[in-house]
């Protein structure tokens, strides 16, 4: 009986919940829309899955076997969804033409919304799997170069967007340990300084860079 007990542990193991599938995702390096582009299904499909408790078996097991990604892997696979399913561009409202730039000193006063179908797709990750180093994009992000948001930045940059780093400083974060900060310019002429951990939110790394402004 204890063999029988024990093989019916492994035929049918119990099922993770909702949160600890999606924490799972999360804890391998991944995001969710990531995922469903690996696994050839569309996302609200996953999301379906992730949020069933009665979901088939074998979705536990893909989530236990995803590989675990490093945060350059992490922005390269959202780097690499982006220019496989490209997002709707979104017409803005409201925007005013100006004869230059106009300054954005300080990030949106809410955080920016998740995607739609799922809850909590771009959550933090635990930093303590990958370091916060405040110089951790110094070497592959510098003047001109190219960043695409991965997620709406309020009324600076919406979903989709590519933004050009047009200058970088020397700042503190809320440790007042050093970090290097970045400028960015949006397709609207808008500029706003970025953090590394406002980078990790919200835009990833083309790998490309323009010649000209």
């Amino acid at each position: 009986m204890d063999q029988v007990a024990n093989g019916l542990a492994l035929l049918r193991p119990p099922r993770l919940s909702p949160s600890e599938f999606k924490a799972l995702i999360r804890q391998r390096g991944w995001r969710m829309a990531d995922a469903a582009v690996r696994w050839n299904v569309r996302p609200e499909t996953l999301s379906r899955v992730a949020a069933d408790p009665a979901r088939e078996t074998r979705w536990d097991d893909l989530i236990r076997a995803l590989p675990q990604l490093t945060r350059r892997e992490r922005a390269a696979a959202t780097a690499a969804r982006l220019a496989l399913h490209p997002p709707r561009p979104r017409a803005r409202v409201g925007v005013a033409e100006s004869d230059g730039p106009i300054i954005n000193p300080s990030p949106p006063a809410s955080p920016p919304a998740p995607l739609s179908w799922v809850d909590d797709e771009d959550e933090d990750l635990d930093d303590s799997a990958y370091g916060t180093n405040g110089f951790r994009y110094r070497g592959y992000v510098g003047v001109r170069s190219e960043l695409i948001v991965v997620r709406e930045i309020g009324s600076f940059a919406s979903e989709g967007a590519v933004l050009v780093v047009s200058d970088t400083r020397l700042g503190v974060n809320a440790h007042a340990e050093p970090q290097e900060e970045y400028c960015c310019e949006a397709p609207s002429g808008l500029l706003q300084w970025l953090t590394p951990d406002e980078m990790d939110d919200w835009v990833v790394s083309t790998g490309k860079t323009r010649s000209t402004y």
